[in-house]
């Protein structure tokens, strides 16, 4: 059983993992999908099963605005996306992978996004200012602000994959997200090494946790945020000078023919 446990595991592992997908939440995802393999559920069950649970911590760090309820959110957006990587995976083994899967899987990740900056803001707001307890009206102008960055990222993502996008502008089609084998190369010029880091403040498994330790929801929320309005604007202008253009001036009238 340990075995296969590891086969399963090793078939899960992604280029473009990070250290903490690979040795954090792969492990155990590797033992739910040993599980579920032999069962009827399927992969969107399972993605379903994803997006309820991190409602039910977004609820947790918004309404138990203690250390322990901050401690258990966290555990709770952990245990979420432990089934995030379940679900690609019993959907290979069980041959059940489909263009709508993906969709699902894509839609549910930007709910979770959207809840995850709700739930912080409203926890923050509950706990006041720098002045001590009360409700801080700033972090809800933040929420409401975040949640229009990153719900503007999101319509901004589903726009530049479109094939028409692509299409119109000569952009490249996206990559594949489930090359397996190791890790992506390096790349160490310093707008990679800005992106690398801005991805890292995005998959926000990989630091919140930390955060909580420190309850240090506030710097956590403000880098998250950071990042989102940097992508929204970088992939913003990059529409904009794609399709912006003006019409090309025309052509000046050709003379009579000798």
């Amino acid at each position: 059983m340990l075995e296969r446990a590891r086969a399963i595991y090793r078939q899960s592992k992604k280029r473009n993992d990070n250290l903490w997908t690979e040795w954090i939440s792969r492990p155990p995802a590797a033992l739910v999908v040993m599980a579920l393999q032999p069962t009827r559920v399927t992969p969107n069950q399972v993605t379903f099963a994803s997006l309820f649970t991190f409602v039910a911590a977004a609820a947790v760090l918004a309404g138990a605005p203690s250390y322990g309820g901050l401690l258990g959110g966290a555990l709770l957006i952990q245990l979420s996306y432990v089934l995030d990587c379940v679900d690609g995976q019993l959907a290979r083994l069980k041959q059940l992978s489909s263009p709508v899967g993906a969709l699902l899987d894509f839609l549910v990740d930007e709910f979770k996004a959207l809840l995850l900056v709700a739930g912080c803001a409203v926890r923050l707001w509950h706990q006041g200012g720098p002045g001590g307890p009360g409700h801080d009206d700033r972090w809800l102008l933040a929420g409401i602000g975040g949640l229009v960055v990153v719900g503007s990222g999101v319509a901004l993502t589903t726009f530049v994959r479109r094939p028409e996008y692509l299409q119109a502008t000569g952009a490249p089609p996206i990559a594949e997200a489930t090359d397996r084998g190791g890790h992506a190369p390096r790349d160490l010029r310093p707008i990679s090494l800005v992106e690398a880091a801005g991805r890292f403040a995005l998959h926000y498994p990989s630091w919140f946790p930390l955060m909580a330790l420190l309850d240090r929801v506030d710097l956590f929320l403000g880098v998250y945020l950071g990042a989102h309005t940097l992508y929204l604007g970088r992939t913003g202008l990059g529409v904009l000078q794609k399709l912006g253009r003006p019409l090309p001036a025309p052509a000046p009238p050709q003379g009579p023919e000798a």
